[in-house]
């Protein structure tokens, strides 16, 4: 059972540093394409220090969605969409037609925009997981896969104040008594975010 482990570890490595390098050749012309974006629209691009995903996290991420999901780590690895993410805040008065706008232009660049998850949406429901924003799957001309975000300052902020209960929740060694008090806790958080009109 060790070995299995040990070998399936060592094969989502390789994996993730496979999507990394591949993302990291096409990057500098996709974050041009998106700071271009933002300053035509007075959005703030945020986080690109951080636009990369570890090979350690990306490795954990594919691991536990195989596992999770009962499919190969290669399948696992071609459904992996945020190796390279970024994020824009718009404000909350220009957040709908911001992230319409967005789209319109990235797909008149030849961009594909393949799905959007709209996490407004889910408030007051079952699986509200207390997570407020837009998360669009894009794909860009030369077949990169990569996330985009929509946010607003405070929900940008209940993002990043909160990712660490994120990372609790997501673990298999969290009790589930411990999943449901953060999932109490992230959804009161997010019920004093504004919602912008419109999502």
């Amino acid at each position: 059972m060790k070995i299995l482990e040990f070998t399936n570890q060592t094969k989502a490595s390789e994996l993730a540093e496979q999507l990394l390098t591949e993302a990291k050749k096409h990057e500098p012309q996709i974050t041009k394409d998106i700071q271009a974006v933002a300053k035509l629209q007075n959005a703030e691009l945020v986080g690109l220090e951080n636009k990369f995903k570890s090979e350690l996290s990306l490795a954990r991420k594919i691991a536990d969605y195989s596992a999770k999901q009962n499919i190969s780590l290669e399948q696992s690895a071609e459904e992996i969409n945020d190796g390279l993410r970024y994020t824009i805040i718009f404000t909350v008065e220009d957040y709908q037609n911001g992230f319409k706008n967005t789209l319109e232009i990235l797909e008149s660049q030849n961009y594909k925009i393949e799905i959007i998850w709209n996490a407004w949406r889910n408030e007051n429901k079952d699986w509200d997981s207390g997570y407020r924003g837009i998360n669009a799957t894009v794909i860009s001309s030369q077949n990169q896969i990569f996330e985009l975000q929509f946010h607003t300052a405070e929900s940008f902020r209940l993002k990043t104040e909160t990712h660490g209960l994120y990372e609790e929740k997501r673990s298999q060694k969290t009790s589930r008594d411990r999943v449901i008090e953060i999932l109490q806790i992230t959804r009161k958080l997010a019920a004093k975010i504004e919602r912008p009109k419109g999502v």
